[in-house]
């Protein structure tokens, strides 16, 4: 009941009607009526809302509005008793405020003045019914304050809500770049959804507010749909670049995490704010992309777009590449690089199937292509055919750069020669070196002794054929009894041939690639009997014969050093040879041949320019001879009468010479050629008389190709074969 009272007694105070003469206590200063004729308010000023409290609406004139230091209660009388509205004072209400306006002024202006002294001390009116409650600000923002969202507020220190409604920003972003711009009674507050800003403040500072809105909120800067259309790459692939590009560094559970018309405020948007673009979506259907984004953003994924999107070569947009290989060959490099993209592809697949995360870590094998890669020779054109994207493809050009390079090459040059024996012997192969220009001992033998003594003197040792001496100087040997000088290795085989009567069966000259298999087959093919089938009756008698190889066989592997200059030779040598009884044709089937093969297989280390000597095959021979007179040496019994028999038998020594030369560029090929080219000069001096009917025609081949300057040559007239004279 004290309450009611209370309250009647405030309103009862509010609408007491106060005179114009005097609204202050007891001072000249007054509020008072202006004696210039009126003009008449188009409304009751009680009935009037804030927002229609104008000088237009309400245009009369008050002389003056004079209250220094006045309290607020007194001069909330006078406002009432002028404007006739009705107020309501809260109890803690208290201060005094200051309002001096000498000039007339519309009661408008007075009270809008009314207002801005109340908002000084921390007070305004809020609108209740028909009354105004007269509380704190802070107290205000929770009330039933009067809410805004049109074009016209009131521009007054009373406190209000205004909704701004943005159209081309974002309200977040704007919420955080103004925040500093509303009072510390105002709050604002902005709304997502319709991305709008809540703001709670004297409407004087909202219009303040509004003036920095509306520069800032302009056409530019708002969220669309774009579509832009992928002319040559695949939709996709721009949109994940674009994606790794807006999203870099942020997990993929997190990425465009904002809603579809949100002006976001993703790390994507430029420094100066004026770029942004919250999605990107491929259409493979129509390989198009769709961009959400403002203007400026959109344009700069046009830009990206069209730098990405453009036409490539036929082979490069299918994926497929040409390699033409070099020096090696493409079906053995096919072979190197598949086994290569196998594992990586199963290297691929494993770190992506792999979801045991109790077991320890382990080294995982490393995919070093990034997709599918196929890869298939062409032996015609000895090229690869690689299906491989740009990027893997630069991963195989790397690999072949480091396989496809040129290879060292060996120049092998082999004897192969037959000495007679006396004397049985019991011994296996042994191996060593002439070492040409060095200090190395070579040594023909069987026993493989190794006592100094059967070196110097190998006359004396039963099992030694020959020995050599020390570099340089003419080596002296012992050879039947006789001492004989040995100056280079031809000369040894020179002695022997006529010492020791050796036969030289062979000489093959080769040149082979480092790891590559060489062979050398020189012989014949000569017809054997195999088996007789006798006839019977009227059936005649059949004879089985095949052909039989009597050939000088060399296979080698090199295989060269790449920091030293030596090779390491895998040899394989066999002689096969026939029995030199000679059998009619007739006679095949009844006749036995004996074939003699006698093979060396071993691995051998050798610096290059120097000669290894593999020996120790020692075999037995027997030939026999028939001489006869023709058809009386036929007949049986009697035909001994008419011929001999004459048979031999001997024991026979296969040693094998070889010397490897590395070939690493044209210069060692040129040494070798020379060589050829002296050895050959040397063959022409001695056995032609100094004259070589082809010397015009062979001479020039070899040196032209190395570009040597040719030599003067004592030509013949053109008609005639030309002839070189040394």
């Amino acid at each position: 009941m004290k309450y009611c009272i209370a309250i009647m007694a405030t309103l009862l105070l509010a609408q007491t009607v106060i005179p114009h003469k005097s609204l202050a206590q007891d001072t000249p200063d007054e509020a008072t009526s202006s004696t210039e004729p009126q003009k008449e308010d188009k409304m009751p000023f009680a009935d009037a809302k804030p927002e229609d409290i104008t000088n237009e609406n309400f245009p009369k004139l008050i002389e003056s509005f004079v209250f220094p230091d006045a309290e607020i209660r007194e001069v909330v009388k006078a406002i009432a008793k002028l404007t006739g509205k009705n107020f309501i004072v809260h109890s803690q209400v208290r201060g005094k405020i200051s309002i001096l306006a000498d000039t007339p002024i519309t009661v408008a202006e007075a009270y809008k003045a009314f207002l801005s002294a109340l908002a000084m001390t921390g007070y305004t009116v809020v609108p209740s019914g028909n009354f105004l409650k007269v509380i704190s600000s802070r107290d205000a923002k929770r009330d039933s304050i009067e809410t805004y969202s049109g074009r016209y507020f009131p521009v007054t220190d009373q406190l209000i809500t205004r909704i701004v409604k943005l159209k081309y920003i974002s309200a977040e972003e704007l919420k955080k770049k103004l925040r500093n711009i509303v009072s510390k009674e105002g709050e604002m507050e902005d709304y997502a959804l319709t991305n709008s800003l809540i703001i709670t403040d004297y409407g004087s500072n909202i219009e303040r507010f509004m003036g920095i809105v509306n520069q800032l909120d302009v056409p530019g800067f708002e969220e669309r749909l774009e579509v832009i259309t992928i002319k040559y790459a695949k939709a996709k692939d721009i949109s994940d670049l674009i994606d790794e590009i807006i999203n870099k560094g942020q997990p993929k559970n997190q990425r465009f995490t904002s809603s579809r018309f949100s002006r976001t405020n993703q790390a994507e948007s430029s420094s100066s704010g004026a770029e942004s673009f919250s999605h990107v979506i491929p259409d493979q259907r129509t390989n198009s992309i769709i961009v959400v984004g403002n203007e400026a953003g959109i344009q700069k994924i046009r830009a990206l777009v069209k730098k990405l999107d453009f036409k490539l070569r036929p082979e490069d947009s299918g994926g497929v590449y040409v390699y033409y290989i070099r020096h090696g060959e493409a079906e053995s490099i096919s072979k190197i690089l598949s086994g290569i993209a196998s594992d990586s592809t199963k290297a691929q697949s494993d770190t992506g199937t792999k979801t045991n995360t109790a077991a320890p870590p382990t080294a995982q094998p490393q995919a070093i292509f990034g997709g599918d890669v196929k890869i298939t020779a062409d032996p015609d054109n000895n090229s690869l055919i690689v299906s491989a994207s740009p990027q893997d493809y630069e991963v195989v050009k790397n690999l072949l750069a480091k396989i496809d390079i040129p290879r060292d090459q060996v120049y092998v040059k082999a004897i192969i020669m037959e000495m007679e024996a006396q004397k049985s012997q019991n011994v296996g192969i042994n191996y060593y070196k002439f070492v040409e220009g060095t200090d190395g001992v070579g040594r023909i033998g069987f026993r493989g002794t190794t006592d100094v003594a059967s070196l110097i003197d190998p006359a004396g040792d039963s099992g030694a054929i020959i020995s050599l001496g020390d570099k340089g100087n003419l080596t002296t040997v012992k050879i039947a009894g006789q001492e004989l000088e040995v100056p280079n290795l031809l000369g040894l085989i020179k002695i022997l041939k006529k010492s020791v009567g050796a036969n030289v069966l062979s000489e093959p000259q080769i040149m082979a690639l480092d790891n590559q298999e060489a062979l050398i087959e020189v012989g014949d093919e000569v017809p054997v009997g195999v088996s007789q089938a006798l006839g019977t009756g009227t059936t005649p008698t059949t004879a089985s014969i095949e052909r039989k190889k009597a050939t000088i066989k060399l296979n080698i592997t090199p295989f060269i050093s790449p920091d030293t200059d030596t090779v390491r030779l895998n040899i394989k040598q066999s002689v096969s040879q026939l029995s030199k009884k000679q059998v009619e044709a007739s006679e095949l089937a009844k006749a036995a041949v004996i074939t003699n093969e006698r093979n060396i297989e071993t691995s051998i280390v050798v610096n290059s320019g120097d000669t290894a000597v593999l020996g120790g095959l020692m075999t037995d021979k027997e030939d026999e001879t028939v001489f006869k007179v023709p058809i009386l040496g036929d007949l049986p019994i009697l035909g001994w009468l008419f011929k001999s028999r004459e048979t031999s038998k001997s024991k026979s020594n296969l040693v094998v010479f070889i010397t490897p030369k590395i070939i690493r560029n044209a210069q060692d090929g040129s040494d070798v050629i020379d060589v050829k080219l002296k050895e050959r000069i040397d063959f022409i001096r001695q056995n032609l008389q100094g004259r070589d009917p082809h010397g015009h025609t062979i001479d020039n081949l070899p040196r032209r190709a190395f570009n040597s300057s040719p030599t003067t040559l004592d030509e013949e007239p053109l008609e005639e074969p030309a002839l070189e004279t040394f």
